[in-house]
């Protein structure tokens, strides 16, 4: 049995204090992989969020018809249309973010695929979790460290199971993913958990007004952010569950649960940084 803990400041990792001679290849390069034509915004708001988590380097990888998703709202990052292969591509220190707008066509088989085969470390959310359900996990070839993002609905696809099963024990459900398909796992809704297997982990914060379109890719954005710092695994998904929870809390304090939006959370996630030792 996994030993239980709360997600609290105390049992959460600290980003180190910045030096001063620091440039942004000391904080780590995230590349988000999803943006087909329908859903740039899903990979404009999961590298915002990349950004905002303190990533120094944040590239999309998406169809080209949504790479003016990115230039409106993220001059910042860089980008690179659909490659025909990843490999080719994405440095060994990278951190690949895949899911968010991806879609299921056959060139999103193809990505994920491949990225199922590839060394670098790899966040698993939306299309690419359905894509893995649909294959299964032989597709998980290579050696790379994983962390999957699944709400309940996409938990029970995973599982062969209903979105009932799933909520009806949770922590049965999230062993049960990390059995199957090894990694570290945030079984996403209320009270969150995030597990490895022999930790589990349950976030106190967050509400319903979180439960809105492109929340998920803020917090696939957030996780790969801490994660390309130099965080384990665990320790970046198990914080970013928090400081997202934390930030849609905030927002919601000011805006409403039923007027929440997903910006609204990544606008939050800089003062929630800010004041998190003080949690």
């Amino acid at each position: 049995m996994p030993m239980h803990r709360d997600l609290l400041p105390e049992n959460l990792p600290a980003l180190s204090k910045r030096p001063l001679a620091a440039h942004k290849g000391n904080f780590g390069h995230v590349y988000v992989l999803g943006g087909s034509p329908e859903m740039g915004g899903a990979l404009s708001l999961a590298a915002l969020a990349a950004y905002r988590a303190g990533a120094g380097l944040v590239t999309g990888i998406g169809h080209p018809q949504s790479q003016i998703y990115l230039a409106v709202h993220l001059p910042e990052a860089t980008w690179m249309d659909w490659p025909p292969r990843l490999a080719s591509r994405l440095p060994d220190h990278a951190v690949l973010a895949l899911g968010p707008g991806l879609g299921q066509g056959l060139a999103a088989h193809d990505l994920v695929r491949e990225a199922g085969g590839l060394q670098q470390r790899q966040i698993w959310d939306a299309d690419a979790l359905n894509i893995l359900a649909r294959i299964g996990p032989d597709i998980l070839r290579g050696a790379a460290e994983r962390i999957f993002t699944p709400h309940p609905g996409e938990a029970a696809r995973l599982l062969r199971t209903t979105t009932t099963t799933v909520q009806t024990d949770r922590e049965a459900a999230i062993a049960e993913l990390v059995q199957r398909y090894g990694g570290v796992w945030v079984l996403k809704g209320e009270g969150t958990l995030v597990s490895d297997g022999s930790l589990l982990g349950r976030c106190p914060w967050g509400n319903p007004g979180m439960a809105t379109g492109g929340s998920g890719d803020v917090l696939t954005g957030l996780i790969a952010g801490l994660w390309a710092q130099g965080l384990n695994a665990a320790g970046a998904a198990g914080l970013a569950v928090c400081i997202h929870a934390r930030a849609g809390d905030l927002a919601a304090d000011e805006l409403g649960e039923a007027s929440l939006l997903a910006r609204d959370i990544l606008a939050q996630i800089p003062r929630v940084l800010q004041n998190w030792s003080a949690t």
